[in-house]
């Protein structure tokens, strides 16, 4: 269960903590505190650590909040088309992500979007959404300003690709981009630290939503954090000279198993059963090196989830419906039989009798393959042709 990694949790915010100094050292960097009229202004210095240049200059619009989220539900639909996260969020149920059988996954990106924050980029529209009493002159609002900056240049520079991207692909690319931004204002927040020596209002706010979000939730939020996986995976490849900046931003990872320290080339295409003629597709989707290592973690222990995690080589769900109700199959293709026979064990958990309507669940390994179903009647499970364990 979540708790057990503590002491590994620590040792990374160490060394997160040493990365910081070394990859931002302040000595090479303009500067962004004080008045001194030779300081650079928010573009540059952002130009100056990225190493890039602005195609355009930025647009800032500062607007009411409901302006915003009507811009951030804009973008969600654009990303995973109409009703798509509905039924996102009915997948991810009958997978095991039972919190959202009550919660929309839709007003929890949403909120990931808006809460605790003060700016916010509409890629769509390649603009900045500042809060309408957003104020540079401000340490915190000119510290974040930085940030969002990034987040701008680094999408006019590498527009990303709305509605052509997978989850695991889109989810890795977003996370590349907020921890980026998070490393600069982190930075920036030492250089000001007598303004932060207690944590904002906006700060606990954010930290708030994150404790409250249900897991597959949480676990992107945190993605950016000081001990996020793309937060450490950015700042380890600059520590160690593998990877610079513009190289990441023009060549992001196409896969979360990337963020976790695995190889993307080790990931091979599953491909599901063919689709019956009485049965209606909603869904075909991926769930990702990230959240099987989140699901698996809520089930089993942290430890566990990590080892699973890197062995994960691709996988596909797909959420379907006929007469008899919804259903979903998920195979999900791992680097060993063993780590597929682990996996089936754990994944045996989800068959919940107590389940009101009652939900046929079975889950199986062939070699290196789970496979595991979540129908609504037995017919529908013994069509798939798929022995249950």
């Amino acid at each position: 269960m979540k708790g057990t990694g503590s002491l590994l949790i620590l040792t990374i915010a160490a060394i997160t903590a040493g990365v910081l100094l070394v990859v931002f050292k302040p000595d090479q960097l303009p500067r962004s505190s004080g008045q001194d009229e030779d300081e650079p202004s928010a573009e540059a210095y952002v130009e100056e650590i990225l190493r890039l240049r602005f195609k355009s200059p930025p647009v800032l619009l500062p607007v009411p909040a409901g302006t915003w989220l009507a811009r951030v539900d804009a973008n969600l639909s654009a990303q995973f088309g109409p009703g798509g996260l509905a039924r996102r969020s009915r997948a991810l149920d009958l997978m095991g992500f039972r919190e959202f059988s009550g919660q929309s996954l839709r007003q929890g990106l949403s909120a990931l979007q808006s809460v605790g924050l003060r700016g916010w980029l509409d890629s769509a529209e390649g603009a900045l959404l500042l809060a309408d009493d957003f104020d540079e002159t401000q340490t915190e609002d000119r510290v974040l300003l930085h940030g969002l900056l990034a987040q701008l240049l680094i999408e006019q520079i590498s527009p990303m690709a709305l509605g052509q991207l997978s989850d695991d692909e889109w989810i890795a690319e977003s996370a590349l981009r907020s921890a980026i931004a998070e490393s600069i204002t982190a930075k920036l927040r030492d250089e000001e630290r007598e303004s932060f020596l207690l944590p904002t209002a906006l700060i606990t706010e954010r930290e708030s939503l994150l404790a409250g979000l249900p897991i597959y939730l949480a676990a992107l939020g945190e993605l950016p954090q000081e001990r996020g996986a793309a937060r450490i995976f950015v700042e380890t490849r600059l520590r160690t000279k593998s990877r610079t900046l513009p190289d990441l931003i023009k060549n992001p990872p196409r896969s979360t198993l990337e963020l976790l320290g695995g190889d993307h080339s080790s990931i091979a295409p599953v491909t599901l059963p063919s689709l019956r003629p009485e049965h209606a597709n909603q869904l075909e989707e991926s769930l990702g090196a990230l959240q099987v290592q989140t699901l698996i973690e809520w089930m089993e222990s942290y430890e566990q989830a990590q080892a699973l995690a890197l062995l994960w080589r691709g996988d596909r769900y797909r959420l379907f419906a006929n007469s008899s109700g919804d259903h979903l199959i998920w195979v999900c293709r791992w680097e060993t039989a063993a780590a597929a026979s682990r996996a089936t064990e754990i994944f045996s958990k989800l068959d919940d009798s107590s389940n009101t309507p009652k939900r046929f669940i079975s889950v199986s390994a062939d070699g290196n393959t789970t496979i595991f179903t979540n129908c609504a009647d037995s017919e529908t499970q013994d069509s798939l042709g798929l022995t249950r364990q």
